[in-house]
């Protein structure tokens, strides 16, 4: 027969508190809206975040929705796997596609090649090849 939790923070509990902070984190919310949104109050996020309590799945469903994630989103990232790693992957690639993007639409004059510039370009390109 179960016995009731210990409420122990174990090593999967951290990386899944450690998920939920990031995402705080990265959002751009302040914590009032946060606190707001999730339904969680400030003593019950910090005593978290210290990890001296580990979040419930409800808790986990709240903060996911509240990111437009699913409780899945956040344990997947936290306990890794074959589609994780994919989805970090892409985020990074597509990271660095748009920081290439931008720096080519800020100088877009630094970004031109020798043919673009060639004054005979209309006359090569007219010019048959044997």
């Amino acid at each position: 027969m179960a016995r009731g939790s210990k409420n122990e923070v174990t090593e999967d509990s951290k990386r899944i508190i450690d998920v939920c902070r990031q995402l705080l984190k990265n959002s751009g919310i302040t914590i009032d809206e946060f606190f707001d949104s999730s339904g969680l109050s400030n003593n019950y996020w910090y005593k978290r975040m210290r990890y001296e309590a580990p979040l419930n799945t409800s808790d986990v469903e709240h903060i996911a929705s509240t990111f437009g994630l699913t409780s899945l989103d956040i344990y997947t990232r936290a306990l890794g796997s074959d589609a994780a790693r994919a989805y970090a992957a892409r985020e990074r690639e597509f990271q660095v596609t748009d920081d290439l993007v931008d720096r080519i639409a800020a100088h877009p004059e630094n970004f031109d090649v020798a043919a673009s510039k060639d004054p005979n370009k209309a006359l090569e390109a007219e010019t048959t090849r044997d």
